[in-house]
């Protein structure tokens, strides 16, 4: 659409100072002619202006919201398996299923380290969902009971939809606020 509206501007500035002189040659009224074509050339500009800024605006925007919402799932899925993990772990190693435990703790881990590389190191809420992960992981490490790292897991799974829906509506906010500038 852009190349479109650059080539009409295009022709028109060529054939603007063509038609005026033409004008001016045939009557008496060239000043109007010239005044008149004048103002539709810089009124096509500034709509050609105006336009490029509002595509690169949204352009921007749909990027950073496509971003943000590939982030938000990714956290949201990262903490679900953590969580299903640790909980997996806690079930194998009460049961005396111990040939498990070696790729499950792996697993917990990797998703543990995910997790925190998610989250902002600067910002308090990031943070608290960052510690109840460390607090999980060193609960199951040190053999904390099944009901202690339940309430844990709990708490890590509230605090992250506290936070992701926190991130949903800044996205909702940031995108109507864009559509509206």
């Amino acid at each position: 659409m852009k190349r479109f509206l650059v080539l009409g501007l295009s022709m028109l500035v060529i054939s603007t100072p063509a038609f005026a002189i033409d004008s001016a040659q045939k009557n008496g009224r060239d000043p109007i002619a010239i005044l008149g074509i004048a103002a539709t050339f810089l009124v096509s500009v500034a709509s050609l202006i105006h336009s490029l800024r509002n595509d690169r605006r949204a352009s921007f925007v749909n990027t950073v919201t496509s971003s943000r919402l590939k982030w938000i799932d990714s956290l949201r899925d990262e903490v679900a398996e953590f969580i299903a993990t640790t909980d997996r772990l806690v079930s194998c190693r009460d049961s005396g299923l111990h040939d498990k435990t070696d790729d499950l703790l792996l697993q917990r881990d990797i998703l543990a380290h995910q997790t925190a590389l998610h989250l902002n190191p600067e910002d308090s809420q990031d943070q608290r969902i960052k510690a109840l992960a460390e607090s999980t992981c060193q609960l199951t490490d040190s053999g904390g009971s099944a009901s202690e790292i339940s309430v844990a897991l709990n708490q890590l799974r509230d605090a992250t939809a506290i936070y992701l829906k926190k991130e949903w509506n800044r996205v909702k906010r940031e995108s109507v606020g864009a559509g509206q500038s």
